[in-house]
């Protein structure tokens, strides 16, 4: 897979997160219940959104996982209970009801800034702030994703991964540290201050790396990608459009790096693991739409970022070609 390529493809055609990811996580967020029929228009939607022909192979939790964000800016934490029944006989109108969905667990609000955050990360609020403090808010998370790139290497070292890989990484970190240093410079030029990343000490073996991963860098990555094409592009100011110009290169790669990064842990880690890992991938696609509105709500409109439902659009979009 090019992500660049497909970056920029889904910018030109449409012309987040859980953000902690610390292995297993916890029952955090507000009690939901999802109680919905299913029409036969939205069966066929969800099986062209998971590649099924058969009605009978969508998974509870992938269906609950994908119409819960339809209609909010909040994201599944843990599912506790979830059953879906599907009339197998389909009738051929697309309003006609085929089914029922019945899920429930917690929810949390997500908004999904920038890349990969580290195992563990410790997040900070972020309410619909003006631009100094959103550009401070992503300074935070560059400088996150430095100690995240770091030390991803030094356990593929540990774990006798390619050297190519590990030096990738190490690159990678050095560029999220020029990240949050132009971020981070006008971030405080214009009066915001700067926070530290902090993070929780987590045990974190290559099935936890490979899901953090799977999630992180090839789904959240790949967003931030298309996050910074577009500043790069709509930007009101010239220094932001230069600067996002910058991160939006470095950032695909790093989504590229990411996949090239699955490959090698798909094939480390057993069946049963890389089952599980594939599905919360696809999970993470589904929601991706609800990170991109939520995080359209609170950017300033000054990086030029698509409108809640354009970020929708986009999110869709690029979920697809993943």
């Amino acid at each position: 897979m090019r992500l660049p390529l497909i970056i920029a493809a889904t910018l030109a055609a449409t012309a987040c997160s859980q953000v902690d990811t610390g292995c297993p996580p916890g029952p955090e967020g507000t009690p939901f219940t999802l109680d919905r029929e299913l029409t036969q228009a939205t069966v066929d939607e969800l099986l062209t959104q998971f590649g099924q022909t058969d009605p009978a192979k969508l998974v509870c939790e992938d269906v609950c996982h994908a119409l819960h964000g339809e209609d909010s800016d909040r994201i599944i934490t843990q599912t506790d209970a979830c059953t879906l029944t599907i009339d197998g006989d389909a009738m051929g109108d697309p309003e006609a009801i085929v089914g029922t969905l019945l899920c429930e667990g917690y929810d949390d609000v997500s908004v999904c800034v920038g890349g990969r955050r580290p195992l563990g990360h410790i997040e900070l609020p972020l309410d619909r702030p003006d631009l100094p403090t959103y550009l401070a808010h992503c300074a935070r998370l560059e400088a996150a994703s430095v100690l995240a790139f770091a030390q991803l290497a030094d356990r593929l070292a540990q774990w006798r991964a390619p050297a190519a890989l590990i030096t990738r990484c190490r690159a990678a970190a050095d560029e999220e540290a020029t990240h949050a240093a132009l971020l981070g410079a006008l971030a405080r030029r214009d009066g915001a201050t700067l926070e530290p990343p902090t993070q929780r000490e987590l045990p974190v073996d290559l099935a936890c790396a490979a899901l953090d991963n799977a999630i992180e860098g090839c789904v959240h990555e790949a967003w931030s990608a298309l996050a910074c094409a577009a500043a790069a592009r709509d930007a009101h100011t010239s220094e932001l459009r230069a600067i996002y110009t910058r991160l939006a290169a470095d950032e695909a790669e790093h989504a590229q790096l990411a996949w090239d990064l699955h490959t090698w842990f798909m094939g480390q880690v057993t069946a049963d693991q890389r089952r599980e890992i594939e599905a919360a991938q696809q999970r993470a696609l589904a929601e991706l739409p609800t990170l991109a509105r939520a995080q359209a709500r609170h950017t300033p409109r000054a990086l030029g970022f698509p409108g809640p439902g354009a970020a929708r659009h986009f999110a869709t979009a690029l979920a697809r070609a993943a």
